[in-house]
This record gives structure tokens, C-alpha cells and sequence, in this order.
């Protein structure tokens, strides 16, 4: 009975020393946390088949860098940075949906391209009532180019007539091309009508590297989109790595909410009765990510990472969970990792006026997901 006794007392205290400190738990996920930078913009096919570029809407509602070429867009193209944590070792990255792919209301791009073409078909109107006023003007003049002498002989200024005939001529051909193109503009554009798409160029920087520019994302370690949530309420995406390659010193981590376990593990939860799998209120947890972004994270040793940490302030509803952990924008993507180091949450939204009360995609929504 005595050594009975004596081993269970010997177990306890092995399984006393087994927690991980954060310094253990940021240590070993570390490497597996990236920061993500997303150049983007926005092509819109219209019904007639030509196609125009933006960037966004401004606070007027009015679409913001419009260009009808792409020349004229490339190098006027959004940036946005977030987080991403490798899910396995083929370069596949977790991350939020709005990182990857960020969307736009295509009810305003409508509304702000009706508005668009209505404001333009008025100003050609305008021109266009401008040039048939000058037209009339010039009709007058040539009731001046006849003249007559004492004896009633009628004289003509043909140069002068010819001359009028001539601008005439230009007016009406401006005129028509005018009038040409309003007509072809149509400022009652169904949102069915519209084909509004993303363009991205993604890349990722890794925890302990030197960044200088955008181009240090995107040459260095450029990754495509390989799926993206197509339900409203999972804000999800996965991206790749081009060379489709997790370097070798990166944490991977798992998203079936496990992690390896050593003996010690497997005796502890042998003798507990309490399903530590659970998130359950005041729970720990911890968050690793890039909190605004390269702002933030550049220093003298290069881009760091960060941990932040809270507590579980709501159960998971199916949709979300609820913790205190503290975050900036760039958080976004960013893993929510247990006392243990298992993946419990994919950071991805905060309560609006607060900086301490954020929301995680839980567990369910991340397998069914990846499926």
C-alpha cells in the first residue's frame, strides 16, 4: 500500500511541474505565426464589356482611385497586412477571409457607380448644350458674310463662310461623339449586371527576418488564396506558399485541437475528471500574432511576433468565442492557443469601442472549414 501511496504522490508531483509557462508555450508556436501583406484592388466588368479598376469607396461614396486601364491602377493598389499561422508542412496558411480577400458592399460600388455615370452623362449634356449654342452662334455670323453694292449686286465672303462651315463641321462631329457616348452609359445598373472582383498579391514575412519594403513580402515568399469561406458568419481563408514548402524550423499547429503529449500528459489526464478540451469561463488563453502590422513589429532585430493573453469572458455559441486578449488591427488571422499550446481559435473580429473584448472562430467552424 506504502508504495502505492508512494508512486501516485510521485505522479502528482511530476504532473505539478508539467505546466508550460508563456515563455515555453510563445517559444515553441513562435515560428509558425507569419505576417501576411496583401496588395489589392478591385476590377468591375460592366455590361458592355469593359472593365474599371478601384481601390475601394472614400466617405463621400464615391469609388476611390477609379482608372480605366490597369496601368493606371497597379501602382495606386491597397495595402493591408493580418496574420497567418502554418496548418501544415506544404506552406499552407491559416488566416482570416477579410486578410485574404478582402471584400467591398456591392451595393454601394452600384450605387457609387450609378451616381458616377449620372454625374458624367450630366456634364456631357452640358458640353453637349454648350456645343449647340456655339453652333447657332456661328449660323448667325453668316447673315454677315453677304453684302450688297448701290446697285443691289449681291457679294459674297466665301472665305469667312467657309471658315464657319469649318468649325460647324468640328462642333457637330464633338457634338456626336458626345451624344454617342452618353447614350451608350446606362446609370441604372443592376447588381446582377455587375462582376466586382478582388485581385491580390500576397506575400509573408517570417518572425526574426529584415523587411525593407513591400516587395520583401511579395518576391521573397509570394503565396496564392486556396480556399476562402463562402459562408457569411466563418471568416476563414487558407493561402499557400507558392513553392508550396513549410520551411523545416516552423511550428506547425494542428488543428484538430491536439497537440503531442508526452507520458506525463497521458498520466495526468488519466487521473483527472475535468475534459480540458472544453473552453471553459476564465480559462487562459493565449494569442500570437502581428498587432499593427509592420508598425509594430519592426525592430532593430527585425520583424518580432507578439503574445498577448486573456481569459475565456463567453462560451463558444458555435460562431465565436469571447476573451479578454487585448488587440490591434493586423491581429487578424492570428492563433489562440490554450495553456497547453493547442490551437483553440482563429482570432478574427473585436467588440467595437473596446480593445479588451475580442472574437475567435472556435474549433468547430475551423474543421468544418477545412474540409
Amino acid at each position: 500500500m506504502k508504495k502505492i501511496t508512494a508512486f501516485i504522490l510521485l505522479l502528482l508531483s511530476l504532473v505539478s511541474c508539467n505546466e508550460k509557462t508563456a515563455q515555453d508555450l510563445f517559444d515553441e508556436s513562435k515560428t509558425g505565426v507569419v505576417l501576411i501583406l496583401n496588395e489589392y484592388y478591385y476590377v468591375m466588368k460592366l455590361p458592355n464589356g469593359n472593365s474599371i479598376y478601384f481601390t475601394g469607396i472614400d466617405q463621400e461614396g464615391n469609388l476611390e482611385n477609379l482608372a480605366f486601364e490597369y496601368a493606371d491602377i497597379k501602382n495606386k493598389r491597397q495595402i493591408l497586412t493580418g496574420t497567418g499561422f502554418f496548418i501544415d508542412k506544404q506552406g499552407t496558411i491559416m488566416t482570416n477571409r477579410h486578410v485574404a480577400q478582402p471584400s467591398i458592399d456591392k451595393t454601394a460600388v452600384k450605387e457609387s457607380y450609378n451616381n458616377m455615370v449620372a454625374s458624367i452623362k450630366a456634364y456631357y449634356a452640358a458640353q453637349m448644350s454648350a456645343l449647340s449654342q456655339e453652333y447657332q452662334n456661328l449660323e448667325s455670323q453668316k447673315s454677315d458674310c453677304y453684302s450688297y453694292d448701290f446697285y443691289g449686286n449681291a457679294y459674297e465672303n466665301t472665305d469667312k463662310l467657309q471658315e464657319i462651315a469649318s468649325q460647324q463641321s468640328e462642333l457637330e462631329e464633338q457634338f456626336n461623339t458626345l451624344n454617342s457616348v452618353r447614350e451608350s452609359m446606362d446609370d441604372h445598373v443592376s447588381l446582377d449586371e455587375l462582376s466586382i472582383t478582388a485581385v491580390c498579391e500576397i506575400g509573408i514575412a517570417y518572425d526574426n527576418t529584415f523587411v525593407n519594403s513591400d516587395r520583401d513580402f511579395l518576391d521573397k515568399n509570394p503565396c496564392v488564396v486556396i480556399k476562402v469561406s463562402d459562408k457569411e458568419n466563418t471568416d476563414l481563408a487558407t493561402i499557400q506558399l507558392k513553392n508550396k514548402k513549410t520551411p523545416d524550423e516552423a511550428h506547425v499547429f494542428r488543428t484538430d485541437g491536439t497537440i503531442d503529449e508526452n507520458a506525463i500528459d497521458k498520466v495526468k489526464n488519466m487521473f483527472s475528471s475535468h475534459n480540458d478540451k472544453i473552453l471553459h469561463i476564465d480559462q487562459q488563453l493565449y494569442m500570437i500574432g502581428y498587432n499593427a502590422g509592420p508598425t509594430l513589429a519592426t525592430t532593430k532585430q527585425g520583424i518580432q511576433v507578439q503574445m498577448t493573453s486573456g481569459k475565456v469572458t463567453q462560451l463558444p455559441d458555435g460562431d465565436r468565442v469571447l476573451y479578454s486578449i487585448p488587440t490591434m488591427q493586423g491581429s487578424s488571422g492570428s492563433p489562440v492557443i490554450d495553456s497547453k499550446g493547442r490551437l483553440v481559435a482563429v482570432n478574427f473580429a473585436k467588440l467595437r469601442g473596446t480593445d479588451n473584448f475580442n472574437f475567435g472562430i472556435p474549433m468547430n467552424k475551423i474543421a468544418a472549414f477545412l474540409k
